[in-house]
């Protein structure tokens, strides 16, 4: 249980960690800026929401990868722990062969 509680620990710091940099970047990039994309042009717009919506557009399609690669590998653990049942089988039926003597 100790070893559960000191990853909570390091979790809620690394929070707030991130959360104060978020915050101290979105307080120095307070510029009013219009961001114009495929012939559409936004509102004004602090600079920092931009830089977010990119950010979390990166984090979301990495978690996206990353879930698509764990799924890869469920299955092949599936079909590897199969193998290896069929193998242990295999091995189990050899060893109760009996020895056969050709003298």
């Amino acid at each position: 249980m100790h070893g559960f509680n000191s990853v909570n620990w390091t979790n809620v710091l690394l929070v707030i960690v991130l959360t104060s940099f978020a915050t101290m970047f979105a307080m120095a990039n307070l510029t009013l800026i219009q961001v114009h994309f495929l012939g559409v042009s936004s509102a004004t717009i602090p600079f920092y929401v931009p830089v977010f919506i990119a950010f979390m557009l990166g984090f979301f399609g990495g978690v996206l990868a990353l879930l698509f690669s764990r799924r890869k590998h469920k299955q092949e653990i599936i079909w590897l722990r199969q193998e290896n049942e069929r193998l242990q089988r295999e091995v189990d039926n050899l060893r109760n062969i009996p020895l056969q003597d050709d003298v």
